[in-house]
């Protein structure tokens, strides 16, 4: 799977137009950590399960997706970042 979009409002998958994708049961999107300039899932497509290797160890970022972004002080969970993951 290759996915990407050439023109504002349209997707490509495989060089063809596309309106949707639907994924694959146990495949996880990938993104990488610079995310304008990445070769992720957007690139090589979703990864199944069984590649996946490891696990999150840390809180990067974590918000609350209810309040709007103008109300950013409620908006982050303070209190979670940077907590460590069992």
């Amino acid at each position: 799977l290759n996915c990407r979009r050439k023109a504002r409002d349209k997707m490509y998958i495989d060089n063809r137009e596309a309106d949707y994708y639907v994924v694959e049961q146990d495949h996880y999107f990938m993104m990488g950590d610079n995310r304008d300039n990445s070769y992720d899932s957007r690139f090589w497509g979703f990864v199944p399960q069984d590649y996946i290797l490891g696990k999150a160890g840390i809180v990067y970022f974590s918000f609350e997706r209810h309040y709007p972004l103008y109300n950013w002080k409620k908006k982050i969970r303070w209190s979670r970042i940077g907590k460590t993951l069992r």
